[in-house]
């Protein structure tokens, strides 16, 4: 599904976000419109139907290696109810044709100011933010792999949360 949105905050309330040593908290409410306004997504509405993965991202090489596995991981669990919403920093017309050629097959937004950055207290590029059904944010999980260990942990972590076999998203490292 290609979906244009600019990180335009129509609410914003944060409440803490977790970290790795940190108890759940609730997300920040969020919610999102296109350009034209016609399309809103909240997180609390999408995180009311089932897990959702944040990811603050962005199209440089880094995380371009890393697309793949992040595709491949919301495909493993679409139909168990993952949302993925890949939050780029860069202009809409950037963001739009960068998901287009690569077939981002997920919901994505364009936030060139970086307020979601903001709003998650993210200081890494790209942040990975897993929140469960029902808004508690499990697990952040900043930084790059290009081999797709991170998507790979988030697999197992999701895979938890919506009951299911953990897919098996990157090689395993060799030992």
């Amino acid at each position: 599904m290609r979906t244009l949105l600019t990180a335009a905050l129509a609410s914003v309330l944060l409440t803490g976000v977790a970290r790795a040593d940190d108890p759940p908290k609730q997300a920040p409410k969020v919610v999102l419109k296109s350009p034209d306004g016609k399309t809103t997504y909240d997180l609390s509405k999408l995180t009311a139907q089932g897990p959702v993965l944040v990811r603050l991202t962005c199209a440089c090489s880094g995380c371009d290696q890393e697309l793949p596995y992040f595709q491949k991981l919301q495909a493993a669990y679409n139909g168990k109810g993952l949302q993925t919403l890949a939050v780029f920093k860069e202009e809409p017309e950037a963001a739009e044709n960068y998901t287009v050629k690569k077939g981002v097959k997920f919901l994505w937004a364009a936030d060139p100011k970086g307020a979601l950055w903001k709003t998650f207290d993210s200081k890494a590029m790209p942040t990975n933010i897993l929140i469960d059904k029902g808004g508690r944010v499990v697990r952040i999980l900043p930084g790059c792999t290009r081999d797709g260990r991170n998507a790979q942990i988030l697999s197992a972590e999701i895979a938890n949360l919506v009951g299911a076999p953990v897919a098996q998203i990157a090689q395993p490292a060799k030992k």
